[in-house]
């Protein structure tokens, strides 16, 4: 999601994002291309104890599943609760979506109704200790379905499916699911949707006990939550750490499970600079590293023992217009967004600004979904046709494009900005906090251009459309406000056909549609860029921003 898992904060040349589990890499100053997975030094026999020091690339929005909003928060989300379902990696290197909490679900014959039954002896952690029960369920998806508990980001699209919500998520009076009994959970849809169980691993469908939130207040538990999972939290010092304890109660422990560590020590770090800083002196186990240093980076690695992963991931750095904007968006103005979109020269972007980290974009679908190798951009790089268009425009004014600060978009956008201005458009950069830039953009009150990322919520084509492009969330998470009915039309038909090459044939004619329309530019797909150590073992990431702190050990 941030990078929304989510919009991106993006904190390194290609995002806070950290990729995927499976391909074992051990010895020292180790570095893998290929494939999309990749942990750390694996030696050894797990054991107990310890502390593993995992950095945060900046202060999370939230920590809680109906507060958090980008991956950072993610990294918490992610090791204190669970759902019904959760996403892990197949040993062909895609993502799948596997039973968690539910034990097993039926699906009537049109796909709009699910029947869940629950793990018995699933237990919240302290202070609740108490088993799980369907009612939870329900208390939850009507919580964070409950517009007055959203946050600006809240992903609350995730609930639309179910029958009593609006577009957004919003559900007026409620939904449409209920308890069977302490074990079963009954949901209905609202059109057929064969894919909801994949949707549900989104931290948004957590389960996370209401009533002690209310008995507490829900600004104490948004600081200090309690859910499911391994870990715990502690204590969250705003802008200074988030730190973890082993969660005593898991109900997925064994001897040979873990979690190992008895805590995660989780430093906030404004700068990546700061962070590589941090690493070298051995204050924390995992780094990214700064814009600029990837290649100096790799040799220094390789002196220290050192391991070093660069590895594709689901998610797209985009140059957004406000189709609500006079002078960029609407029918009227396409003309100029295909003179900026064939003006946008990515190779100094991705080859010099970025070391050759980011990967060429298809669409706004990033390699490694399936599907996205069937469509191409509309308006490849084409200077000489950028050139022509503008020739057709007159005078135009000088465009606004807005960037979060302290992230190095500036550097990203500023080939950008030199290419544009090359074929004749002039851009004015504007810098704004992260915090400012989400409401800001969350109202449509940027001016004209804007940049964002997005990173999959759940497996799927579909999470890279809907969410972005149907126009009755379009201005809630990608924040570009666009419509176009026939692109409504086709997402529609396409979560509701149950037949898999039917649905996707769908999504990708709504894909070309949304391509020609041209309301995002897609620079590059993201890839990650990390260091390791070899103090301890086991450093998963995923393809989704987190690692599997439960796996890790200390050698």
């Amino acid at each position: 999601m941030k990078q929304f898992r989510m919009r991106s904060r993006g904190v390194l040349v290609v995002a806070v994002v950290l990729v995927a589990l499976a391909l074992l890499l051990g010895g020292c100053g180790k570095s893998s291309n290929q494939g999309s997975s990749g942990t750390g030094s694996t030696g050894g026999t797990p054991k107990a104890g310890g502390v593993y020091n995992f950095p945060l690339d900046g202060e999370p929005v939230g920590i809680a599943p109906v507060t958090y909003s980008e991956s950072i928060g993610y990294n918490i989300v992610h090791q204190v609760f669970e759902g019904l379902f959760k996403y892990q990696m197949d040993s062909h290197g895609n993502e799948t979506t596997v039973n968690n909490i539910c034990d097993s679900y039926t699906m009537s014959p049109d796909a709009k109704v699910f029947t869940f039954k629950i793990k018995h002896g699933v237990m919240f952690q302290p202070p609740v200790n108490r088993e799980v029960k369907a009612s939870d369920i329900v208390a939850d998806w009507n919580f964070v379905t409950n517009k007055t508990n959203w946050v600006p980001t809240t992903p609350a699209y995730i609930m639309e499916p179910i029958a009593g919500t609006d577009a957004t998520g919003y559900a007026k009076h409620g939904l449409a699911i209920k308890a069977l009994d302490d074990y079963t959970l009954q949901v209905t849809l609202k059109y057929p949707f064969a894919d909801f169980p994949t949707t549900l691993g989104h931290p948004i469908a957590s389960i996370w006990p209401v009533d002690y939130a209310m008995k507490i207040g829900t600004k104490a538990y948004n600081v200090k939550p309690v859910g499911t999972g391994p870990f715990m939290v502690q204590d969250w010092v705003h802008n200074q750490y988030v730190d973890l304890v082993k969660n005593p109660n898991w109900w997925q422990h064994t001897a040979t499970s873990g979690p190992w560590v008895d805590s995660v020590h989780l430093p906030i770090f404004g700068e990546p600079q700061t962070e590589w800083l941090a690493f070298q002196k051995g204050d924390i186990d995992f780094t990214l590293v700064p814009t600029g240093q990837v290649a100096s980076s790799e040799q220094m690695a390789a002196q220290k023992g050192w391991i070093t992963n660069k590895f594709p991931m689901l998610g797209v750095y985009y140059i957004c217009f406000n189709m609500k904007s006079p002078v960029v968006g609407g029918a009227a103005n396409l003309p100029l967004r295909q003179a900026l979109s064939y003006a946008t020269d990515r190779a100094p972007v991705i080859d010099t600004v970025s070391e050759g980290v980011p990967l060429v974009p298809t669409g706004v679908v990033p390699a490694g979904i399936p599907g996205s190798e069937l469509t191409q951009l509309a308006y490849p790089t084409d200077s000489a046709k950028a050139k022509s268009i503008v020739a057709g425009l007159g005078t135009l004014p000088t465009l606004q494009l807005w960037y979060n600060t302290g992230s190095n978009h500036d550097q990203i956008l500023a080939p950008v900005q030199a290419a544009w201005k090359a074929v004749g458009i002039n851009t004015q950069m504007k810098g704004i906090d992260w915090a400012t830039y989400l409401t800001q953009i969350s109202q449509g009150n940027q001016d004209q251009i804007f940049r964002l990322g997005w990173v999959a919520d759940y497996p799927s084509i579909d999470n890279f459309l809907w969410p972005l492009f149907q126009s009755g969330v379009s201005g809630v998470n990608l924040c570009t406000f666009y419509k176009n009915p026939t692109v409504d039309q086709l997402l529609s038909q396409a979560r509701g056909t149950t037949d898999a090459t039917q649905r996707m044939n769908l999504y990708i004619q709504a894909e070309k549609l949304i391509l020609a329309d041209a309301s995002v530019i897609p620079l590059y797909d993201y890839r990650n860029y990390r260091i390791m150590n070899t103090r301890v073992a086991n450093q998963t990431y995923d393809v989704f921003g987190s690692g599997d702190f439960w796996t890790v050990w200390v050698k």
